[in-house]
């Protein structure tokens, strides 16, 4: 009973995270204020927002937007080479956009932590 107590708790800790980095990425196209808010904060969330739904770690039945479970390792793996993949096609001019070698920093920045709770909490419970 104790560790289905800490098992929802989890999950309404990763659907409050999951809200908020919603929340966040949407506000920084509402708000179009230059600088740190506009060129980071959505490249920051957008990746931890993705691992989130791909782990599927904020509802009971732990399944993510795939029909097989993923492993933490396996989504961030997943999720860093798209981001990469994405600047790195940015860098080499192969569609239209600005390369900014901070967006690397930018991506990996919130999807760590988020790994790192995610291993944590799965050795809890």
């Amino acid at each position: 009973m104790a560790c289905q107590m800490v098992k929802r708790r989890e999950i309404i800790g990763w659907k409050v995270a999951l809200v908020l980095f919603t929340l966040i990425g949407l506000s920084t196209g509402i708000s179009r204020t230059p600088g740190f808010w506009t060129s980071y904060v959505l490249d920051m969330v957008a990746p931890a927002w993705n691992y989130i739904l791909v782990r599927g770690i904020f509802n009971t039945s732990l399944k993510g937007i795939f029909p097989f479970r993923m492993g933490p390792e396996q989504a961030l793996s997943l999720i860093i080479a798209i981001c990469l993949a994405v600047e790195t096609s940015q860098f080499l001019n192969l569609y239209e956009a600005h390369f900014d070698p901070w967006d690397y920093i930018a991506y990996i920045s919130l999807i760590i932590p988020c790994y790192l709770i995610d291993k944590y909490l799965s050795k809890l419970t």
